[in-house]
C-alpha cells in the first residue's frame, strides 16, 4: 500500500526526443508501474510509440496555429509534473531560459544524454584515427564546445545526468549509465541453424559512421573466395521490416568505428542473432555488466580475420546466439530499465 501511493505522487514528463523509442517505452512502462507519466515528442518520420507527437507542418498560418498549440500546452505540462525527463540536451522551451524554474517549482529535473549531444567530436576522431572526410572530423570545434558548456549548465541545474552508454560518460562527469531500453514482446527468439549458408547483415543508418566501407570489402573478399555466405545490406525499411531481417539472418555487423554497440545491435541480439561490433574497452569502467556482454568485439583492421573465424566456428555462433538473446532480457528490456529508472526518480 505504501509502494501504490508513494508512486502516486510521481509525475514524470518524457520530452522531446524518442531515439530508440526511449521516451515512449519508458512512459508506458512507468503507467504500467502505476506511475503518472507521459512522453511529448517531435515529429518522427518512423512514427515509433508515443503519447503526444507536437503538431507540425502545413501552410504558413497551419504552422503558426500549430506552434501556438504546441507553446500554450507546455505551462500546463510543466504545472502538471513534477519529474522532467529530457533528452537530446533539451528543455520545455528553446534556449533554455526555463532552467532555474524547476528549481525554483521544486521540480526534478533528469537529464538523459544519447550521443551525437554529449560526444566531444575532435576526441573522437583522434582517438580512433578517422579521416579528415568523416563528418565529425568536418564538425566546427565551437560546437564541442556548446556541448561542455550545455552539460555544465544542465549539472548545474539537474538532479542527475544520465547517459544510454558508457562511451558518452566520459564527456558528463559524475553521469550515471541507463542502458537502452526495447520492448521484447516485439523480438522473438530464433532457433537459428547455422550448418548452411550463412547470411550476414549490415544495416547502416550513416554508412560513414558506422564504418561500412570496411565491412563491405571485407565481405566481398569472402564471398569471391568461395565462403558459403549471402550478404544482406539492409537500408531504408520500416522497423518491421528491419525486424523481419535481424530474424532471418546469422550474423549481424553494427559498426565498427568508434567502439560501443547501440540499439541496432541490441534489437538483432534480441532475435538471437549473434552481433559483431568493435567494443573500445576504455569503456567498461564505467558498467558493471562488461563481462555478461556477448557481442564479437572486431574492429576495422581486423575485421576480414574476425568474420572469416565466424563463418569457421559455427559452434560458437550457436553459443553466441543464446547468449545474446539472455543478454538484452538481463540487460536491455524495457521492464528491467525501468525498474531502474523508478529507483532513480524516488533516490531524487
Amino acid at each position: 500500500m505504501t509502494r501504490r501511493k508513494k508512486n502516486k505522487k510521481l509525475k514524470v514528463f518524457h520530452g522531446f526526443s524518442n531515439y530508440g523509442t526511449q521516451a515512449g517505452l519508458f512512459a508506458l512502462e512507468l503507467r504500467n508501474a502505476g506511475i503518472d507519466a507521459i512522453s511529448v515528442t517531435k515529429y518522427d518520420k518512423f512514427k515509433r510509440q508515443t503519447d503526444i507527437e507536437l503538431l507540425h507542418g502545413g501552410n504558413f498560418i497551419s504552422k503558426l496555429f500549430k506552434h501556438a498549440w504546441n507553446c500554450i500546452r507546455l505551462p500546463y505540462w510543466f504545472f502538471k509534473y513534477n519529474t522532467f525527463h529530457f533528452y537530446f540536451g533539451s528543455t520545455l522551451v528553446s534556449g533554455q531560459w526555463d532552467l532555474p524554474l524547476y528549481q525554483l517549482f521544486k521540480k526534478k529535473l533528469v537529464f538523459e544524454y544519447l550521443g551525437g549531444d554529449v560526444t566531444d567530436y575532435a576526441t573522437v576522431v583522434k582517438r580512433y584515427n578517422l579521416p579528415s572526410t568523416h563528418r565529425f572530423a568536418r564538425t566546427n570545434k565551437e560546437v564541442d564546445e556548446d556541448k561542455k558548456n550545455r552539460i555544465r549548465e544542465h549539472h548545474k541545474y539537474g538532479d542527475i545526468q544520465l547517459v544510454c552508454a558508457p562511451c558518452y560518460a566520459e564527456y558528463v562527469p559524475g553521469s550515471k549509465v541507463l542502458p537502452l531500453g526495447v520492448d521484447l514482446s516485439k523480438f522473438s527468439y530464433v532457433d537459428k541453424d547455422f550448418s548452411g549458408k550463412l547470411i550476414i547483415m549490415h544495416a547502416p543508418t550513416d554508412m560513414e559512421f558506422k564504418g561500412s566501407v570496411y565491412i563491405l570489402d571485407a565481405l566481398n573478399q569472402l564471398v569471391a573466395q568461395g565462403y558459403p555466405i549471402e550478404i544482406n545490406l539492409v537500408k531504408n525499411v520500416t522497423h518491421n521490416e528491419l525486424i523481419v531481417e535481424y530474424s532471418r539472418s546469422h550474423i549481424f555487423i553494427d559498426q565498427i568505428s568508434i567502439g560501443w554497440y547501440g540499439t541496432a545491435a541490441v534489437e538483432a541480439m534480441a532475435t538471437g542473432c549473434p552481433t559483431a561490433c568493435f567494443i573500445d574497452e576504455l569503456y567498461l569502467q564505467y558498467i558493471d555488466f562488461a563481462s555478461e556482454i556477448p557481442i564479437i568485439n572486431i574492429s576495422k583492421e581486423h575485421v576480414y580475420q574476425s568474420i572469416k573465424n565466424l563463418i569457421d566456428d559455427r559452434e560458437k555462433l550457436k553459443s553466441i546466439s543464446l547468449k545474446s538473446r539472455k543478454f538484452v532480457e538481463n540487460i536491455h528490456d524495457i521492464k528491467t530499465v525501468t525498474r531502474q529508472l523508478i529507483h532513480i526518480y524516488h533516490a531524487l
